[in-house]
């Protein structure tokens, strides 16, 4: 996991715990049906999440894991309370006693008990601070969504002020509607990503098609193998203005190794190119070096003097 670059998108959209993931969906069902009572599980959910998993993050990993599971739930009770009391007096005793039993549930969410073992706490600490936050931003933006957009189907509110609908669903207030509603939206989120995964696999393929399309535009390529190992030859693709972060490795492929077949490519191919030993491989495959300058006129003079040869002959 360390050598592994950390996305930021991965908490807010790919590992989303509420429409990816589904770690974290009964708060959500049971207490996001209006943007007020939202507000209220995600001010309460950031803080005991984002202050528990910074806390314990200086508990020894040697201590045994369910002690440290232990531990850590004990730590999110304590900052459970305070969190509460704030958000009371944010939005209002209300809205707290409305959550019920759904809001306490917050202390033992998986961000605490599961993703800090096996993700933030892995991380260097300047990337577990963005990582977190993305992850706890991932869940606001669910609830939020989700209980604004309930609310005004089943109300025709929207934060206490009424809209002029011209029809209302209150099924979608209860916990049945509820989980309806945040099924309809993971299955929607989980075709976007897939659709968004599918265009860059095909933007991966065509490239690879291109690839090989212009190896095979390079000449008839013979393939073969030694000792039932084939060897390789790297082509690269001729170009004089060439960028320093463009990859010069264009294309692996198969040849034989017979040496008159390898020159023979490699004057095809290579328009005039250098053939040198890749010796980064510390093997003796073959390299076909890009050359500096363009040999294109050098090899039509060598293809007719070639022919004018077999005239004579004749």
């Amino acid at each position: 996991m360390e050598n592994k670059k950390i996305s930021l998108k991965d908490g807010f959209f790919k590992q989303n715990i509420v429409f990816m993931s589904g770690l974290l969906i009964a708060p959500v069902i049971a207490c996001a049906t209006t943007l007020e009572k939202s507000l209220a599980v995600c001010l309460v959910f950031s803080l005991v999440s984002f202050l528990t998993i910074l806390l314990c993050r200086v508990i020894p990993r040697k201590i045994a894991y369910t002690l440290r599971v232990i531990i850590y739930s004990l730590v999110a009770s304590a900052i459970y309370i305070p969190s509460v009391l704030l958000t009371t007096t944010v939005m209002g005793g209300d809205v707290i006693a409305s959550a019920g039993v759904y809001l306490p549930i917050l202390v033992t969410n998986s961000l605490i008990l599961s993703k800090s073992e096996s993700r933030f706490y892995v991380e260097p600490f300047g990337d577990m601070v963005p990582d977190v936050l993305c992850f706890i931003a991932g869940f606001d933006a669910a609830c939020i969504f989700t209980g604004a957009v309930r609310e005004i189907l089943a109300k025709g509110t929207i934060g206490g002020a009424y809209l002029d609908m011209p029809f209302t669903i209150p099924a979608l207030e209860t916990t049945f509607g509820g989980f309806l509603f945040v099924g309809i939206m993971a299955g929607f989120a989980r075709g976007l990503y897939n659709h968004h995964k599918a265009k860059l696999l095909r933007a991966e393929t065509d490239e690879e098609d291109e690839l090989a399309e212009y190896a095979e535009d390079m000449g008839e390529f013979l393939t073969g193998k030694k000792n039932s190992e084939p060897d390789k030859i790297r082509i690269y693709k001729p170009s004089k203005k060439k960028k320093d972060d463009a990859p010069t490795n264009i294309l692996d492929m198969d040849f034989s190794d017979n040496r008159s077949l390898v020159e023979e490519f490699a004057a095809i191919v290579a328009g005039g190119a250098e053939l040198s030993p890749d010796e980064s491989s510390g093997d003796e495959n073959w390299s076909v070096e890009e050359g500096e300058e363009d040999m294109s006129g050098e090899d039509e003079g060598s293809q007719e003097s070639a022919e004018n040869k077999e005239d004579n002959e004749e």
